[in-house]
């Protein structure tokens, strides 16, 4: 067997943006649609001022309680300056359902109580002299604090392009109450064309949170909320700007666009196309709110797609329920919906909630091979490719070969390969396997796993054959 790296290559993209700033449009009406409730109060200058994530510092006791988000809380069960270590009890609805004992100097992601998405994290600065006491620092997402409806006049919305040898242009208009703004954008050829090579097996939420469109995303974002304060607006009000820039944008279908019936495309794709369907307006507008700071989810219903944004009880309207947040719905795909306002056709669908917490690594599996007989014994050989799909390093991957036999928990032959000890992100691992051993005439099928400490498992099959 052997292994070899395969490091991804990314051409950096070129991405210029211009505006034109804000231009009030008297024909607007400055009627706002309700959604069913009051605005939430006015807030102060200071309160409007934090759209960033929510960082807190503390200092607790032995058995002290922190009182979190969405009825999470924390106790302290031990500190330990000698081992410089604390113990902790995590809860929810002052019921406990896990424990950790943390390390001082390190951060922590904390999960729900179904270990499956992070709600907080801590990191643990110190623990004083004395032994009593702890200082930590820990980090909650923001919400939507006021509710704001767009515009009931519908605005002029508009993707003009413009296409050179070597870049397209994009100018984007759209309208949020009295003010119409536009963008323009220059993208690189070049580098839609690495993206295309990208795989679109991976979860959803890796198109939010890919580290690839990192920087252009802060870019975007940044000439957002600049935008925004030349229009005078408030900070609460940045997030709905970016919602009506997203559902101000074409739909296109994946059919139409791609050839292909399911295609997600990453926020710089849609971006670049001028437009996209559900999922991709959806992984775009995720991808701006979450870079601004805000708590965000997909919400994925049959056939369709939608954000859930973070919001209080000042935000009226419809909102799921997740491990105690609510993420609002939004709809992406036109121009005119407020947040909490669901399509009627989807009001009674079964959804799933997926939060976006940030980047993890995602392992991807394919493999082909041959065999030969001698009449004896078949021997099988593969070549394996693994590639981290995910936005985070994978750490100490193992890939794990069988050929299982059609009794469930027994296998003709395995081999497990040497620990890799890290996968970069886009980056892939072209590994060997030869001579693994099957009775000449039984049946068998491969079986592929690969899995890493920071990882969940990946695996992948072969159809059952007879060797």
């Amino acid at each position: 067997m052997y292994f070899q790296k395969v490091a991804a290559c990314f051409l950096l993209f070129l991405v210029i943006c211009s505006f034109s700033g804000c231009t009030e449009k008297d024909q607007y009406s400055n009627e706002m649609n309700s959604a069913g409730g009051s605005l939430a109060g006015e807030s102060s200058e200071d309160e409007n001022t934090d759209l960033n994530e929510q960082v807190y510092n503390a200092t607790l006791k032995k058995t002290a309680i922190l009182s979190l988000d969405n009825g999470y809380s924390l106790k302290v069960l031990e500190i330990n300056k000698k081992e410089e270590f604390i113990r902790v009890s995590f809860r929810k609805d002052e019921q406990e359902y896990n424990t950790k004992k943390m390390l001082s100097g390190q951060s922590y992601d904390i999960k729900d109580q179904n270990n499956q998405n992070t709600v907080y994290s801590i990191h643990v600065d110190r623990i004083l002299d004395n032994s009593f006491m702890v200082e930590l620092t820990y980090t909650l997402k923001p919400a939507i604090f006021q509710e704001v409806t767009p515009v009931k006049t519908a605005p002029r919305n508009e993707v003009k392009t413009k296409i050179d040898m070597e870049t397209v242009t994009r100018t984007y208009i759209w309208g949020y109450e009295d003010y119409e703004f536009s963008m323009e954008c220059e993208y690189d050829k070049d580098a839609y064309k690495v993206y295309s090579q990208r795989s679109r097996n991976r979860d959803y939420s890796q198109f939010v949170t890919d580290s690839y469109d990192d920087e252009f995303i802060s870019q975007i974002t940044e000439q957002l909320e600049d935008m925004a304060h030349d229009a005078n607006l408030g900070d609460e009000e940045i997030p709905y700007v970016a919602m009506m820039f997203v559902q101000s944008l074409p739909y296109i279908s994946d059919s139409v666009s791609s050839g292909y019936d399911e295609y997600p495309r990453f926020p710089f794709e849609t971006l670049y196309d001028g437009g996209g369907d559900c999922e991709d307006s959806s992984i775009l507008l995720a991808s701006l709110l979450y870079d601004m700071g805000y708590g965000v989810s997909l919400i994925e219903l049959p056939g369709h797609m939608a954000v859930g944004v973070k919001g209080n009880n000042g935000i009226s309207g419809s909102y799921y329920d997740y491990a105690g947040t609510k993420y609002y719905y939004l709809e992406t795909t036109n121009s005119g919906w407020a947040v909490g306002e669901i399509p009627d056709d989807f009001t009674e669908a079964q959804a799933k909630i997926v939060p976006i917490y940030g980047g993890y690594p995602e392992l991807n599996l394919k493999f082909s091979g041959d065999t030969l007989s001698d009449g004896y014994q078949t021997y099988v050989n593969l070549d394996i490719e693994l590639e981290n799909v995910g936005s985070a390093i994978a750490e100490d991957v193992v890939i794990y070969t069988t050929l299982e036999t059609s009794t469930e928990g027994r296998i003709w032959d395995q081999l497990q390969s040497d620990t890799i000890s890290s996968l970069n992100v886009e980056e892939g691992i072209e590994y060997s396997v030869s001579n693994l051993k099957v009775p000449a005439g039984e049946r068998y099928r491969v079986r592929i796993m690969a899995w890493g400490t920071n990882t969940d498992p990946a695996s992948v099959y072969s159809d059952w054959v007879v060797g």
